[in-house]
Protein backbone atom coordinates (compact mmCIF):
# COMPACT_ATOMS: atom_id res chain seq x y z
CA UNK A 1 0.00 0.00 0.00
CA UNK A 2 3.20 2.39 0.51
CA UNK A 3 4.28 1.42 -2.42
CA UNK A 4 0.97 2.74 -4.68
CA UNK A 5 0.92 5.80 -2.58
CA UNK A 6 4.19 7.07 -3.18
CA UNK A 7 3.84 5.94 -6.81
CA UNK A 8 0.69 8.68 -6.38
CA UNK A 9 2.38 11.18 -4.70
CA UNK A 10 5.68 10.52 -7.20
CA UNK A 11 3.26 11.35 -10.21
CA UNK A 12 2.35 14.51 -9.61
CA UNK A 13 -1.06 16.85 -9.93
CA UNK A 14 -1.95 18.88 -12.59
CA UNK A 15 -3.51 22.12 -11.95
CA UNK A 16 -6.14 23.96 -13.39
CA UNK A 17 -8.11 27.18 -12.50
CA UNK A 18 -11.70 26.50 -11.08
CA UNK A 19 -12.77 29.26 -13.82
CA UNK A 20 -11.90 26.92 -16.59
CA UNK A 21 -14.09 24.46 -15.46
CA UNK A 22 -17.25 26.79 -14.77
CA UNK A 23 -17.30 29.12 -17.81
CA UNK A 24 -15.74 26.21 -20.42
CA UNK A 25 -19.33 25.45 -21.61
CA UNK A 26 -19.86 29.29 -22.17
CA UNK A 27 -17.27 29.10 -24.44
CA UNK A 28 -18.76 26.45 -26.44
CA UNK A 29 -16.58 23.91 -25.52
CA UNK A 30 -17.96 19.81 -25.13
CA UNK A 31 -17.30 18.24 -22.01
CA UNK A 32 -15.26 15.82 -24.20
CA UNK A 33 -12.93 19.27 -25.48
CA UNK A 34 -12.80 19.97 -21.91
CA UNK A 35 -11.66 16.42 -21.13
CA UNK A 36 -8.76 16.43 -23.67
CA UNK A 37 -7.61 19.95 -22.68
CA UNK A 38 -7.21 18.60 -19.24
CA UNK A 39 -5.29 15.48 -20.46
CA UNK A 40 -3.41 18.24 -22.67
CA UNK A 41 -2.34 20.28 -19.19
CA UNK A 42 -0.99 16.47 -17.07
CA UNK A 43 1.05 15.98 -19.92
CA UNK A 44 2.44 19.64 -20.35
CA UNK A 45 2.80 18.46 -16.21
CA UNK A 46 4.46 15.56 -16.87
CA UNK A 47 7.25 17.20 -19.14
CA UNK A 48 5.25 16.22 -22.17
CA UNK A 49 4.09 20.22 -23.76
CA UNK A 50 3.04 18.19 -27.22
CA UNK A 51 1.88 14.56 -26.40
CA UNK A 52 1.14 11.92 -29.17
CA UNK A 53 -2.00 11.17 -30.63
CA UNK A 54 -1.43 7.89 -29.34
CA UNK A 55 -0.20 8.74 -26.22
CA UNK A 56 -3.43 10.68 -25.55
CA UNK A 57 -5.61 7.46 -27.01
CA UNK A 58 -4.44 5.49 -24.27
CA UNK A 59 -5.27 7.78 -22.11
CA UNK A 60 -8.91 9.07 -22.86
CA UNK A 61 -11.85 6.80 -24.58
CA UNK A 62 -11.94 8.04 -28.01
CA UNK A 63 -10.33 6.84 -30.75
CA UNK A 64 -7.62 8.77 -32.85
CA UNK A 65 -10.25 10.17 -35.75
CA UNK A 66 -11.94 11.72 -32.88
CA UNK A 67 -9.17 13.18 -31.03
CA UNK A 68 -7.55 14.51 -34.30
CA UNK A 69 -10.41 16.40 -34.69
CA UNK A 70 -10.91 17.49 -31.22
CA UNK A 71 -7.48 18.98 -31.39
CA UNK A 72 -8.02 21.13 -35.07
CA UNK A 73 -10.91 22.60 -33.75
CA UNK A 74 -9.43 23.45 -30.79
CA UNK A 75 -6.46 24.68 -32.46
CA UNK A 76 -8.84 26.46 -35.40
CA UNK A 77 -11.00 27.97 -33.11
CA UNK A 78 -8.92 29.72 -31.09
CA UNK A 79 -9.14 27.91 -28.12
CA UNK A 80 -5.41 26.62 -28.25
CA UNK A 81 -2.36 27.40 -30.63
CA UNK A 82 0.85 24.91 -31.24
CA UNK A 83 3.54 27.09 -31.06
CA UNK A 84 7.68 26.08 -32.07
CA UNK A 85 10.75 26.58 -29.97
CA UNK A 86 14.48 25.75 -31.02
CA UNK A 87 17.11 24.83 -28.29
CA UNK A 88 19.91 27.63 -28.04
CA UNK A 89 22.50 25.00 -28.10
CA UNK A 90 21.18 22.17 -29.95
CA UNK A 91 19.10 23.85 -32.41
CA UNK A 92 16.61 21.30 -31.96
CA UNK A 93 12.92 22.40 -32.49
CA UNK A 94 9.83 20.98 -30.43
CA UNK A 95 6.04 22.57 -30.11
CA UNK A 96 3.77 22.56 -27.60
CA UNK A 97 0.24 23.26 -27.14
CA UNK A 98 -0.11 26.93 -26.05
CA UNK A 99 -3.10 27.79 -23.46
CA UNK A 100 -2.82 31.63 -23.80
CA UNK A 101 -6.06 31.43 -26.00
CA UNK A 102 -8.15 29.60 -23.90
CA UNK A 103 -7.23 31.53 -21.00
CA UNK A 104 -7.91 34.85 -22.58
CA UNK A 105 -11.27 33.76 -23.79
CA UNK A 106 -12.05 32.96 -20.16
CA UNK A 107 -11.40 36.34 -18.99
CA UNK A 108 -13.44 38.05 -21.92
CA UNK A 109 -16.03 35.91 -20.50
CA UNK A 110 -15.52 37.31 -17.18
CA UNK A 111 -15.97 40.65 -18.74
CA UNK A 112 -18.46 40.66 -20.62
CA UNK A 113 -20.67 38.89 -17.98
CA UNK A 114 -18.99 42.14 -15.57
CA UNK A 115 -20.07 44.59 -18.03
CA UNK A 116 -23.91 42.95 -18.78
CA UNK A 117 -24.07 43.00 -14.75
CA UNK A 118 -23.00 46.64 -14.38
CA UNK A 119 -25.23 47.55 -17.28
CA UNK A 120 -28.05 45.94 -15.70
CA UNK A 121 -27.70 47.73 -12.56
CA UNK A 122 -27.82 51.01 -14.16
CA UNK A 123 -31.08 50.11 -15.98
CA UNK A 124 -32.11 49.43 -12.27
CA UNK A 125 -31.40 52.28 -11.02
CA UNK A 126 -32.59 54.28 -14.32
CA UNK A 127 -35.74 51.99 -13.53
CA UNK A 128 -35.55 53.77 -9.50
CA UNK A 129 -35.53 57.00 -10.67
CA UNK A 130 -38.58 56.67 -13.12
CA UNK A 131 -40.47 55.22 -10.38
CA UNK A 132 -39.68 57.94 -7.98
CA UNK A 133 -40.88 60.58 -10.49
CA UNK A 134 -43.74 58.75 -10.85
CA UNK A 135 -44.78 58.41 -7.39
CA UNK A 136 -44.27 62.22 -7.24
CA UNK A 137 -45.80 63.16 -10.28
CA UNK A 138 -42.82 65.50 -10.86
CA UNK A 139 -39.08 65.45 -11.86
CA UNK A 140 -36.77 64.76 -8.62
CA UNK A 141 -34.70 67.68 -7.91
CA UNK A 142 -30.57 67.59 -7.45
CA UNK A 143 -30.83 66.77 -4.32
CA UNK A 144 -33.38 64.18 -4.31
CA UNK A 145 -31.41 62.56 -6.91
CA UNK A 146 -28.36 63.11 -4.71
CA UNK A 147 -29.70 60.88 -1.69
CA UNK A 148 -31.22 58.28 -3.88
CA UNK A 149 -27.79 58.17 -5.15
CA UNK A 150 -26.69 58.15 -1.58
CA UNK A 151 -28.73 55.23 -0.51
CA UNK A 152 -27.03 53.40 -3.35
CA UNK A 153 -24.04 54.15 -3.14
CA UNK A 154 -23.19 54.79 0.26
CA UNK A 155 -25.65 53.29 2.65
CA UNK A 156 -25.20 50.43 0.13
CA UNK A 157 -29.33 49.98 0.47
CA UNK A 158 -30.32 47.75 -2.55
CA UNK A 159 -33.13 49.18 -4.99
CA UNK A 160 -35.73 46.24 -3.97
CA UNK A 161 -35.40 47.78 -0.44
CA UNK A 162 -35.45 51.47 -1.64
CA UNK A 163 -38.39 50.82 -3.43
CA UNK A 164 -40.27 48.92 -0.17
CA UNK A 165 -39.40 52.17 1.57
CA UNK A 166 -41.16 54.31 -1.05
CA UNK A 167 -44.82 52.27 -0.99
CA UNK A 168 -44.03 52.45 2.86
CA UNK A 169 -43.96 56.03 2.27
CA UNK A 170 -47.01 56.04 -0.66
CA UNK A 171 -49.57 53.94 1.60
CA UNK A 172 -48.51 56.11 4.49
CA UNK A 173 -49.81 59.38 2.87
CA UNK A 174 -46.17 60.78 3.53
CA UNK A 175 -44.38 61.11 0.27
CA UNK A 176 -41.40 62.80 1.16
CA UNK A 177 -37.88 61.81 0.99
CA UNK A 178 -36.68 62.51 4.84
CA UNK A 179 -39.70 59.69 5.88
CA UNK A 180 -38.32 57.14 3.53
CA UNK A 181 -34.46 58.05 4.54
CA UNK A 182 -36.09 57.43 8.44
CA UNK A 183 -37.77 54.44 7.13
CA UNK A 184 -34.18 52.69 5.95
CA UNK A 185 -32.54 53.80 8.33
CA UNK A 186 -35.10 52.12 10.93
CA UNK A 187 -34.88 49.11 8.92
CA UNK A 188 -31.29 49.00 8.67
CA UNK A 189 -31.21 49.21 12.72
CA UNK A 190 -33.13 46.66 12.83
CA UNK A 191 -30.92 44.11 10.45
CA UNK A 192 -33.79 44.42 7.94
CA UNK A 193 -32.05 43.65 3.98
CA UNK A 194 -35.27 42.22 2.25
CA UNK A 195 -38.49 43.36 1.15
CA UNK A 196 -39.99 40.47 2.47
CA UNK A 197 -38.17 41.33 5.66
CA UNK A 198 -39.51 44.72 5.85
CA UNK A 199 -43.16 43.53 5.21
CA UNK A 200 -43.36 41.39 8.10
CA UNK A 201 -41.31 43.60 10.46
CA UNK A 202 -44.02 46.61 9.59
CA UNK A 203 -46.41 44.59 10.36
CA UNK A 204 -45.97 43.36 13.39
CA UNK A 205 -44.46 46.71 14.49
CA UNK A 206 -47.70 48.04 13.21
CA UNK A 207 -49.89 45.06 15.05
CA UNK A 208 -48.20 45.64 18.32
CA UNK A 209 -48.65 49.53 17.92
CA UNK A 210 -52.09 49.15 16.93
CA UNK A 211 -53.17 45.97 19.59
CA UNK A 212 -56.85 45.97 19.77
CA UNK A 213 -57.49 48.53 17.46
CA UNK A 214 -59.11 47.51 14.02
CA UNK A 215 -56.61 48.05 10.73
CA UNK A 216 -57.72 50.67 8.36
CA UNK A 217 -58.25 49.92 4.90
CA UNK A 218 -55.96 51.39 2.43
CA UNK A 219 -58.14 52.46 -0.88
CA UNK A 220 -55.22 52.07 -3.54
CA UNK A 221 -57.02 54.84 -5.96
CA UNK A 222 -54.13 57.29 -6.56
CA UNK A 223 -51.41 55.02 -6.17
CA UNK A 224 -50.02 54.34 -9.16
CA UNK A 225 -48.99 50.89 -10.68
CA UNK A 226 -45.46 50.76 -9.71
CA UNK A 227 -46.46 50.29 -5.98
CA UNK A 228 -50.26 49.03 -6.08
CA UNK A 229 -49.45 45.63 -7.31
CA UNK A 230 -47.65 45.14 -4.08
CA UNK A 231 -50.20 46.72 -1.38
CA UNK A 232 -51.90 44.19 1.35
CA UNK A 233 -55.58 44.89 1.66
CA UNK A 234 -55.36 45.77 4.93
CA UNK A 235 -52.78 48.38 6.15
CA UNK A 236 -52.57 50.16 9.59
CA UNK A 237 -50.44 53.28 9.46
CA UNK A 238 -47.30 53.83 11.45
CA UNK A 239 -45.76 57.38 11.72
CA UNK A 240 -41.56 56.20 11.38
CA UNK A 241 -40.79 59.94 11.97
CA UNK A 242 -42.37 59.50 15.64
CA UNK A 243 -39.93 57.22 16.04
CA UNK A 244 -37.39 60.19 15.84
CA UNK A 245 -39.04 62.07 17.92
CA UNK A 246 -39.22 59.61 20.56
CA UNK A 247 -35.37 58.73 20.46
Amino acid sequence: MSDVIARMLAAGTTSLSNLVLQNYRKLGLSDEEMMLVIHLLGFKAEGKPFPTIGELEERMSADASVIIKMLQRLVQQGYLSIEETVDPVTGVRSEWYCFTPLYKKIAACLEKGQTDREKQERRDIKNLYAIFEEEFGRPLSPIECENLAMWLDQDGYSEALIMAALREAVISGKLFFRYIDRILFEWHRNNIRTPQQAREYSLKFRKHQHRGERSGTVLQQGISGATADALPQEFSFYNWLEEENDS
